[in-house]
């Protein structure tokens, strides 16, 4: 039994190894660039939310290609202006897209989550094509109704793996999980997203802010 149990061992370690030796690459890269532009219309009382640079020369179109999705986290907030007290929220809204990679049709499919209960999907063939498309600008009805002066803020949240997910993995890597168990992917596919991560994968977060307008 002891025999048996030693070669799964030791090709495992092999296999973390060659993974961390994929994945170190992609640490490396930057994604300072990154920004989200929060503007508003021509009337100016309107918000537009507008990624740049999610994926260029950033560590998620490789992420995208090791097989990990990519979740863009999404919040506008209506803040009013007070003079006298701290800045309060008036309204908000959230929305998500999901970016995966389909090896066998070599595509990116893109899956959005917007209110209310709004769900559309799109493929795109070429990474250029799929940047094109998550730099596209959001226009959300979260006007204040109410008289006073206000501004918009946005935060876009980049995640590639839930810590549910790193925490499953955790527990397989301590043999707290059966590795016959194939919920979740086989153990080399569930082993390279938590190596990818352990290797510098980042979670990004990045904020943008509108200038004042007042409502009448």
């Amino acid at each position: 039994m002891q025999r048996g149990g030693a070669a799964p061992r030791r090709g495992w370690r092999g296999a973390l190894v060659a993974l961390c030796l994929v994945a170190a690459p992609l640490a490396a890269q930057d994604s300072t660039q990154v920004r989200l532009d929060v503007t508003l219309d021509s009337a100016g009382t309107a918000a537009r939310v507008r990624t740049e640079n999610l994926f260029a020369d950033t560590p998620w179109l490789s992420a995208l290609r090791q097989g990990l999705p990519v979740r863009l986290q999404y919040r506008l907030e209506v803040w009013r202006s007070r003079e006298q007290w701290f800045d309060e929220v008036a309204r908000s809204v959230e929305w998500t897209v999901l970016v995966k990679h389909e090896p066998l049709l070599d595509q990116f499919a893109v899956v959005l989550f917007a209110p209310p209960r709004r769900v559309t999907e799109s493929r795109y063939a070429t990474p250029g094509a799929l940047a094109a498309a998550l730099g596209r600008t959001y226009q959300l009805p979260i006007a204040p109704a109410e008289a006073g002066r206000y501004y918009y803020a946005g935060t876009l949240t980049v995640t590639t793996l839930s810590d549910s997910d790193l925490d499953q993995f955790e527990r397989l890597l301590r043999g707290s999980l059966d590795p016959g168990n194939a919920s979740g992917g086989s153990l080399a596919e569930r082993a390279r997203r938590l190596v990818l991560r352990l290797a510098g994968l980042p979670t990004l977060s990045v904020t943008g802010q509108s200038g004042m307008f007042d409502v009448r």
